[in-house]
């Protein structure tokens, strides 16, 4: 898509990744307590018996998590149940009782999971425990309307989260950056960039980690440089968008819901076609440091600050330094591994 990229800036997009990506001691604090969770319901003698079975699902399965990682996800598969042999009422009573008796006020009930809060070391996330049943080859979790579950056709909402850990996998193999799979740190930088753009507007990030799927899957994202890659799944994104079409869920292969509302789709199609200049503009602009500046308004900033480091020399105008000026960047958080 971009011919000869004068900038493509790899140690900075490497030391971006770094600061996006949740702590080495983050993570290590949401492995202690889904485990701590999976342990409590795979002790029960009720679940015991329905076939309890937890699996890590969501953003921290699929390593696309980004900084803080405030939501971690426990599947928590009854393998003796299905759709036809139970309501999601009783499920979910006894998961929500358990939970609340053991975590008290910290357990807050959802429509169709149970949220534990912790807090270690300042550090404030939770665990989102959901139960499943048995669907055929696949899951079924409660329908999010409560008024819905005494409808045995409408109760249920079919899913199956591990075949779409299994799916990002396989796409991370598919195009690689100096040996690194490029799909799952593009997942990051899109999230990264939506979340600094439309902090408190849909599309959610799982939105747009499924439309850089597509994009991926439609070989629509090339390069040989972050910088190209990222740029070019903000073009094919924005252009996702911007066409209306309904969103397909990879796993399920129908459209997925709930569909943004055509009008907030469209804010985000035309904010992301900015995005998506912007970036080209950074591959073609005429100094590092101003392709650094660009890069930068486009990632914005997490809770630590801004998350695109300035090479050495350039200002945040994208001007260089004088030879005699000492430039600062904020410096690199080490990406941290979760499994």
């Amino acid at each position: 898509m971009f011919n000869s990229p004068v900038h493509v800036l790899s140690t900075q997009f490497e030391q971006a990744l770094g600061l996006i990506n949740i702590s080495d001691e983050r993570c290590q604090f949401a492995i202690d307590a889904h485990e701590e969770i999976r342990g409590i319901v795979e002790a029960d003698k009720t679940l015991c018996a329905w076939g309890i079975s937890t699996v890590l699902i969501g953003s921290y399965a699929r390593h696309t998590a980004i900084h803080p990682g405030k939501d971690v996800d426990v599947f928590a598969r009854l393998t003796n149940l299905s759709v036809n042999s139970t309501s999601p009422a009783v499920i979910f009573e006894h998961v929500r009782n358990l939970l609340v008796a053991h975590y008290g006020d910290r357990a807050e009930p959802q429509n169709r999971s149970v949220k534990v809060s912790f807090d270690r070391g300042g550090f404030e996330f939770s665990v989102d425990a959901v139960p499943a049943v048995r669907l055929g080859g696949r899951w079924a979790i409660p329908r999010h309307d409560v008024d819905l579950w005494d409808d045995p056709d409408e109760r249920w909402v079919e899913t199956d989260p591990e075949k779409l850990t299994e799916l990002s996998s396989e796409q991370n193999k598919t195009l690689k950056i100096d040996g690194q799979g490029a799909y799952v740190p593009t997942v990051k930088l899109m999230r990264q960039t939506r979340c600094h753009h439309l902090p408190d507007r849909k599309p959610g990030g799982f939105y747009f980690e499924l439309m850089t799927y597509w994009a991926f899957e439609a070989s629509r994202v090339n390069g040989v440089s972050f910088a190209e890659v990222f740029a070019a799944a903000l073009s094919a994104v924005a252009a996702e968008l911007a066409s209306g079409a309904a969103l397909t869920d990879p796993v399920l292969g129908s459209a997925y819901k709930p569909a943004p509302d055509p009008t907030v789709r469209q804010h985000a199609a035309v904010l992301f076609a900015g995005l998506a200049q912007k970036a080209e503009n950074a591959l073609r602009a005429e100094s590092r440091c101003e392709s650094a500046k660009l890069w930068r308004e486009i990632l914005g900033s997490n809770c630590e600050g801004q998350c695109f480091p300035l090479p050495e020399g350039c200002d945040e105008s994208g001007r260089a330094l004088p030879v005699t000026a000492v430039g600062s960047s904020r410096g690199s958080r080490e990406p941290g591994s979760f499994a």
